[in-house]
């Protein structure tokens, strides 16, 4: 790509198709591919202070192990320090391009994850009084300059610190269990950020259906995967497998501003002799119940619950 425009937009008079082969980072939108310049660009406010601007050219799939689908499209996102700015291009002419602001007030939670060559960035806002949600896919290799994305977010967080002991990520991370959890997971910590607690568990996904193999009868079937709990000064974050054997089939990453949880219960039932509890974070009013289904030790669960007990209302049911 040698073509350099005249224009204060650096790749203006380009024709993107969004096919560009890596998802890469800028300074300004102005340098962004194709249609992405502009409408970011137009959307800025002078005041504003970029944090982190990338570009993500289109990917073929359109879901990912962890039940995100999303249109095919190539995208732009821009992290200033109140907002975000995604843009989009479908590169069709069936659908107009267009472009989205999120302020970081209305941020819900934060979803990431990798799963071979696919990677996924998801966030979660409130808007008119209902949940919504910007997504985007892109190849795997490009997923550090999304995690700069949230990291960048959590700068401008509120961190809430406790009359109780922190310890700093370096010092921390390594009593994680699952490895490859705790290297996520560190991707996610921002400059200041203190670990509070952590600890292991079984995730529960959604029943199955299957056959029998001896007698074809239908059966219901309670898949597990593991998961890892962090809990930090700014966040909740939690790490989970996707389903399914092999190596490298997936891990997501959800991060959940500590600020943003209202409240909090825990219930709990007995599944195939194993005791599910079931915990859920109310995170706006009548907006989003984040339900987490976990097979975990009891003191676990009450040492978290002791901790969210600081920032919000604990029920108990």
């Amino acid at each position: 790509m040698t073509f350099k425009s005249k224009t204060k937009y650096t790749w203006e008079g380009w024709k993107s198709r969004g096919q560009e082969p890596l998802v890469f980072s800028v300074e300004h939108p102005r340098e962004l591919m194709g249609a992405h310049a502009k409408l970011i660009d137009n959307k800025l406010d002078e005041a504003e202070k970029i944090e982190c601007c990338i570009y993500s050219p289109r990917v073929t799939s359109t879901s990912t192990p962890f039940g995100l689908k999303v249109k095919e499209s190539s995208c732009g996102l821009c992290a200033t320090d109140n907002r975000f700015i995604v843009s989009r291009d479908w590169h069709t002419t069936d659908l107009k391009t267009g472009v989205n602001s999120i302020q970081f007030d209305d941020i819900l939670y934060f979803n990431i994850g990798k799963a071979l060559l696919l990677g996924w960035f998801s966030i979660n806002y409130q808007r008119n009084g209902q949940e919504a949600q910007e997504s985007i896919l892109f190849g795997s290799i490009g997923k550090h300059h999304f995690e700069k994305a949230i990291r960048s977010y959590k700068e401008y967080s509120l961190a809430n610190d406790l009359d109780k002991e922190t310890f700093s990520p370096g010092s921390f991370i390594y009593k994680i269990e699952n490895k490859i959890h705790a290297e996520y997971l560190k991707t996610l910590l921002a400059h200041g950020e203190r670990c509070f607690s952590t600890f292991s568990c079984q995730y529960l996904w959604q029943k199955m259906i299957k056959e029998s193999s001896f007698f074809g009868k239908k059966k219901t079937v309670s898949p597990m995967s593991q998961a890892t709990f962090l809990l930090t000064n700014k966040a909740l974050l939690l790490a989970r497998d996707s389903l399914g054997g092999g190596i490298d089939t997936g891990v997501e990453l959800q991060n959940i501003p500590i600020d943003k949880i209202k409240a909090v219960s825990c219930t709990e039932e007995n599944l195939d002799g194993h005791i599910l509890r079931r915990l859920k974070l109310m995170l706006a009013e009548d907006i989003c119940v984040v339900e987490m289904p976990l097979v975990t030790d009891e003191d676990c669960i009450n040492n978290l619950l002791n901790f969210l007990g600081y920032f919000s209302s604990i029920k108990s049911v």
